[in-house]
């Protein structure tokens, strides 16, 4: 038996794969407003996200005051410090590697953390927004500047709000946007 929301996705010819094609991580942001209801469609796709024993060894933590939102920014790389200062939403994702112990020497907490942060990324493009998840921070700075209790690690940033335009980008970073995205054949991994 096909379960209900399986058949009403199909009724409405949802077509995942052509989502997940056209997900980007542009880096252009409009001033519309982030509402709490927006923000709670993210929350609520990376929630349901696969975790080993079902663990959930994640955190997300809004930057959302002025204070935060400076302390954030101050703790990006140079290339991300060119593009998401205006973002209207900031997160930070930490886990916990003691909620989500290491297996074989990997770090498992923060797969597990990947794949939330994956179902995000899809559910805010599919909302039409700019969701950009980015590895370039000063881990340290942000652990100090957010009071992050050890054994908190940070797994990544992330910076999302309304699409805006690639004209409004510096140079630099619209020719990053305005590239088509490209993927390697199957047959190369």
């Amino acid at each position: 038996e096909i379960p209900k929301y399986r058949f009403r996705l199909r009724e409405k010819q949802v077509d995942i794969l052509d989502i997940i094609k056209a997900r980007r991580s542009d880096r252009h942001f409009s001033n519309k407003p982030v509402t709490a209801a927006d923000v709670d469609q993210l929350i609520e796709a990376f929630r349901w996200a696969p975790s080993s024993n079902n663990r959930q060894p994640w955190r997300l933590i809004f930057a959302t005051s002025d204070s935060a939102r400076a302390a954030f920014d101050d703790a990006l790389s140079g290339g991300n410090k060119q593009w998401a200062p205006p973002a209207a939403v900031k997160m930070i994702i930490a886990g916990s590697p003691q909620e989500q112990a290491d297996r074989n020497g990997l770090h498992a907490w923060m797969f597990d953390a990947g794949l939330a942060v994956e179902n995000m990324l899809i559910q805010g493009y599919t909302m039409g927004m700019t969701i950009h998840a980015m590895g370039g921070f000063d881990e340290k700075k942000l652990l100090a500047s957010f009071a992050i209790p050890e054994p908190f690690r940070i797994a990544t940033v992330i910076a999302a709000g309304w699409r805006g335009t690639v004209e409004s980008l510096p140079e630099e970073v619209r020719v990053k946007d305005e590239k088509p995205r490209t993927r390697k054949a199957p047959a190369e991994f």
